[in-house]
């Protein structure tokens, strides 16, 4: 699931210091919450409209939203709010905001924890919070519920958890681009990668990521604070990228020439509309297309080296 850069449905929209526009974010994530007052928009709708619904908000300038007593509730600041711009989003699911109310010096992002659902990914990947117990599952992964985006409930997050989780890691070198929370990272720990770096441009997810590797004792990962691996003279085993659609075709190059031969490519953030753009730039750089899948529009490809 940042503060200043790449991410999704969870997080601050602040200006990306990558040069893309706000339209062009499919996420945000991580934040610092300050007291301040909030406006509290509560709505109701499909389920299978939740994601999307705080996608589109956060792209008009919601901090995050939580999903308590089955309302959708979304968050804004009040020198942000713009009640047209909120019922513009929600005419387009023939949707009105039910009700809207002020939260006054109440840090929200207490409350967005205490209604923090643990997240499925496939059939062997649990993420819960550290008060979810343990359910059994090959990989349950612990992650802090800080609005990060990576906690597991985004379809990118979990197409790109289960893409990566049937690769063989063990001994291998494993690079998570815009690393979020860190759960891909900590992953690639768990399948026994002997080294992994996470990296992310946003100070709140780099801090994040660390609490996560600490409380999940996975060994062998690196966090840093970076936009850009052309500067680092290490190659990948494995590289997953789970970033907008526009930043990952212009670090295309940087990841190609820091896949080894042999090497595995996971991309996500692109829609399925985007597919065949996606590809060409693949080909022009040499890479062969071996896994596609959609989930809700959302695509993820796995590429190698041709």
């Amino acid at each position: 699931m940042n503060t200043g850069q790449y991410y999704t449905v969870y997080g601050l929209s602040i200006t990306n210091k990558l040069t893309q526009p706000l339209q062009d974010r499919p996420f945000a994530c991580t934040f610092v919450v300050y007291k301040m007052s909030y406006k509290a928009v509560h709505i109701t709708c499909n389920p299978d409209q939740e994601e999307t619904i705080s996608f589109l908000l956060q792209e008009i300038g919601f901090a995050g939203t939580s999903f308590e007593k089955g309302k959708l509730i979304a968050y804004c600041r009040v020198a942000e709010y713009k009640d047209n711009k909120v019922r513009e989003v929600l005419a387009n699911f023939g949707i009105k905001p039910e009700h809207v109310a002020d939260v006054a010096n109440d840090n929200w992002n207490a409350m967005w924890e205490d209604n923090f659902k643990e997240a499925i990914i496939g059939d062997h990947i649990q993420a819960r919070a550290p008060f979810h117990p343990n359910g059994g599952y090959k990989h349950s992964i612990i992650i802090t519920p800080k609005m990060a985006f990576g906690t597991g409930h985004h379809e990118t997050t979990r197409l790109s958890g289960i893409s990566l989780e049937k690769l063989d890691c063990n001994n291998k070198t494993v690079l998570d681009m815009g690393c979020g929370s860190g759960l891909l990272a900590i992953l690639a720990s768990q399948k026994g990668a002997k080294r992994v770096l996470a990296i992310d441009y946003d100070a709140n997810c780099v801090e994040n990521t660390q609490e996560n590797i600490q409380l999940n004792k996975a060994v062998n990962v690196e966090v840093i604070q970076a936009d850009s691996i052309s500067h680092m003279p290490e190659k990948f085993d494995i590289i997953v990228s789970n970033i907008v659609k526009n930043i990952n075709l212009r670090l295309l190059p940087e990841f190609v020439a820091k896949l080894n031969p042999g090497g595995h490519l996971i991309l996500c953030g692109f829609l399925d509309k985007d597919l065949n753009e996606q590809h060409n730039a693949a080909l022009a750089h040499g890479l062969k297309l071996i896994e596609q899948n959609v989930d809700n529009h959302w695509l993820q490809t796995q590429y190698i080296p041709d």
